[in-house]
């Protein structure tokens, strides 16, 4: 998987959750600049793990706060082409 895969699936997938495309940017954090509350960013959570078809653990999930964090995540998780 490449990093624009990667990025276009984070975006698709913000987009689902009624995230606006404009409003992304790697320092865009989940809460506050986002707006995400508890349950949008649980909901987040599942459609990555499902998007992604990986298992990311509690303790990891709610160190990652902004887009870049899960981004940079998923890089070090996934296999590049």
């Amino acid at each position: 998987m490449t990093l624009d895969q990667i990025n276009s699936r984070l975006q698709a997938i913000l987009s689902n959750i009624g995230v606006k495309f404009n409003t992304l940017t790697e320092q865009a954090h989940f809460n506050r600049d986002l707006g995400l509350d508890s349950l949008d960013v649980t909901d987040l959570l599942v459609q990555v793990e499902d998007s992604f078809s990986i298992r990311i653990p509690d303790d990891v999930w709610w160190k990652l706060k902004t887009v870049g964090q899960l981004t940079n995540y998923l890089i070090d998780e996934m296999v590049f082409d």
